[in-house]
Order: structure tokens, then C-alpha cells, then sequence
């Protein structure tokens, strides 16, 4: 279960400050929540009542469950992003004509690992960035408000690095580089449970250490390569394909859930 981070009082406090130490409460707690059950799980109540407050402040405070969550959302993301921006800054002038795409990738992406390294509430935040960046609809924009300025700095040191690449390569690069990124940032523990807990999803140290080396290989062979790949066949699964497997396969597993209901009255 994810943990809300509240933050620490002492002595008396004037009403602003009441004000920001309850409005600091509610959106910690409220990260905890969307982090642990998604937008859908989550409810103002089961906020309020981690943050053992009434709803009717949480709503004079923030209105609805989707401003809430946009408050949630866009509170961290300009702090993950001046770190950002100042190590890829600090890596442009330290590697001048030398960039590599490791070195970039490692300026883009670590210094959100080591936020979330020690820190409950920067890792439920960042499993909420997860979870946006795979969301489509509305959600989608809370990406382009929080991040795309950033994002864009990152094509244009790419661009940089592989000056001859075709920008349709360029942003192919940066899309397979970012899902790697943010599925990270989700620890699913998925790969936890495959590798039998030799390796977690929740070690951002070694995720950071071998993230870029991944990216950067990756990325490399495909600028290579990328103009020369041939087209192989990709045929469109027609609209009803499988249709009647799927429909088999539904019916063999309503018969199989529907004997382990127990009916009332009979014991099992």
C-alpha cells in the first residue's frame, strides 16, 4: 500500500499557512491514493479520509476529483523538471562536441530516478506521471502542459548528436526512449515477480545505471539502420477477427467462474 507524506507542524500557525499545511495534506494524500488505485479507484472520500478531513474543505480547496488530480499532477512536475533541465545543461557543457546518447539520456532521466530513490511521495508521483503518460483522452494534455517543453530539449540534443538522422527517426527515437522511461517509472514489480526477486522494479539506482546503456545502443543501432529497414508485410487483423475464439473462450470461462460461486445457503 503507498504511504501519503504529510507535512510536519509546529507552534501556532497564521491562516495562511493553516491554509497550505491542509491544502499540502489533502494533495499528499490524494497522491497516495491516485498512485495506489488510479483516477478511477480513487474517490474524494477514500481521500478524505486518509487525510482525515471533511470532503466539503477538499472541495472548497480543489473542486472536483479531476482538478484534484490535475493539482496532484502539476505540483512536482516543474521541481522534476529544473533538475532536468540543469543536468542536461551541465552535460552540454561538459561533453561540448563529445554528447553521446547515453550521456543525454543519463541527463534526462536520472535525476527523477534519485528523486524517487528514498522518497514515498516523489515514487507515488511518479507512478501517477506513469500512469498518465499510457492514458488517452483529456488526461493526455497533462503531459503537454507538464512536460513537453522539456521533452523538446531532449529531441533537439538527439537532433544534435545524430545531426544527418531524418526527424521522423528523431522522434521514433525519443518515443521508444520515453516509453522505456515512464514504464519504469510505474514499478509494477512485474519484473519482480519473473525474476523470482532477483531484480525489482523499485531499484531506480540500478534502473538508472542501465537505462541509458539500453536507450543508447538501442537508439544508435536504429539511427544505423533505420533508412535501410526493409518493409516486411503487416496485414490488419480484420474487425471480427478470432470473434468466435474469443466468444468460446468467454463462454468456457463463465462456466468455470460460475460453479465456484457458492449459492446461498449451501456450504462449501
Amino acid at each position: 500500500m503507498r504511504t501519503a507524506v504529510p507535512a510536519k507542524t509546529k507552534g501556532r500557525r497564521s491562516h495562511a499557512e493553516s491554509r497550505h499545511a491542509s491544502m499540502t495534506l489533502i494533495l499528499d494524500c490524494a497522491e497516495a491514493e491516485f498512485a495506489e488505485k488510479g483516477y478511477n479507484g480513487a474517490t474524494l472520500t477514500s481521500v478524505a479520509e486518509l487525510a482525515g478531513v471533511d470532503t466539503s474543505l477538499m472541495r472548497y480547496y480543489f473542486g472536483d476529483k479531476e482538478r484534484l488530480f490535475e493539482a496532484v499532477f502539476m505540483r512536482r512536475a516543474p521541481a522534476s523538471n529544473e533538475l532536468r533541465r540543469k543536468a542536461m545543461a551541465h552535460y552540454r557543457e561538459s561533453a561540448g562536441d563529445n554528447m553521446t546518447l547515453e550521456g543525454i539520456v543519463d541527463a534526462f532521466t536520472r535525476p527523477v530516478f534519485e528523486l524517487g530513490a528514498n522518497d514515498h511521495g516523489w515514487r507515488n508521483y511518479l507512478a501517477i506521471v506513469a500512469y498518465v503518460s499510457t492514458s488517452s483522452g483529456p488526461m493526455r494534455t497533462l503531459m503537454t502542459q507538464a512536460f513537453d517543453y522539456v521533452s523538446y530539449e531532449m529531441i533537439a540534443d538527439i537532433k544534435r548528436i545524430i545531426p544527418d538522422a531524418r526527424e521522423e527517426e528523431i522522434y521514433w527515437a525519443y518515443y521508444f526512449m520515453s516509453g522505456s522511461y515512464t514504464f519504469s517509472l510505474g514499478q509494477t514489480e512485474r519484473i519482480g515477480v519473473l525474476s523470482k526477486g532477483k531484480i525489482s522494479a523499485l531499484d531506480f539506482a540500478e534502473i538508472a545505471r542501465r537505462l541509458p546503456v539500453f536507450v543508447g545502443a538501442g537508439l544508435r543501432a536504429m539511427f544505423e539502420v533505420g533508412s535501410k529497414l526493409k518493409k516486411r508485410p503487416f496485414r490488419s487483423m480484420p474487425k471480427d477477427a478470432l470473434r468466435n475464439e474469443l466468444e468460446d473462450w468467454q463462454r468456457e470461462y463463465s462456466q468455470v467462474t460460475s460453479s465456484t460461486i457458492t449459492k446461498p445457503g449451501r456450504k462449501r
